[in-house]
């Protein structure tokens, strides 16, 4: 709040962090393993848990935001971040994000809470399929299977509640996914 109140435009400032598998950024906070990880207990409890631990942890440093859970379709073995999604499968995806979601939000959207925090779905969507398999380059992605397997698990977490969405950054079909009307 005093940041706020010392600028020209008193615009509020709200802090979020990549807390993905624990707050790795705070000393003496629980680490997780990795969400692909999580993904292999086929275990969505373990989802829960994880995210109300780390939502404990978070607003107990003084962050309201978490940019979090990974939702990318882990189609791509190349692709440097496999790790941070749940893996390939859609509904897999799907469930264990919205249980993340949950264990932040928790189960009544209690974002206000002082022991929750907002959650944020990345990276919408497509983003980790580029061509070339590496990070943030152009995916050529046919509708069909952006809409069947792409977007599936983004609408499960976002019906649980999710606060926010962070963009993919880079291009799907020649196209910005932040430019595009269509995708959004």
């Amino acid at each position: 709040k005093v940041a706020m109140e010392e600028t020209r435009v008193k615009i509020p400032v709200i802090y979020g962090i990549d807390a993905i598998h624990g707050v790795t950024y705070t000393e003496g906070a629980t680490i997780f393993p990795q969400q692909i990880t999580v993904a292999a207990t086929f275990n969505p409890a373990h989802a829960y848990n994880m995210g109300k631990v780390t939502a404990y942890e978070t607003r107990a440093s003084g962050i309201p935001w978490n940019f979090s859970p990974v939702l990318d379709l882990g189609a791509d073995p190349r692709f440097s971040r496999q790790f941070e999604g749940f893996g390939e499968d859609p509904y897999l995806i799907g469930e264990m994000g919205a249980q993340l979601v949950f264990g932040y939000e928790g189960i009544t959207d209690s974002v206000g809470n002082p022991h929750k925090v907002a959650s944020c779905v990345k990276h919408f969507m497509g983003y980790s399929v580029p061509v070339s398999g590496k990070d943030r380059t152009p995916a050529y992605i046919p509708e069909q299977v952006l809409r069947e397997y792409h977007l599936a698990p983004f609408k499960k977490a976002i019906e649980a509640g999710s606060e926010s969405v962070m963009i993919n950054s880079g291009i799907i079909n020649g196209v910005s996914v932040h430019a595009s009307h269509d995708l959004i």
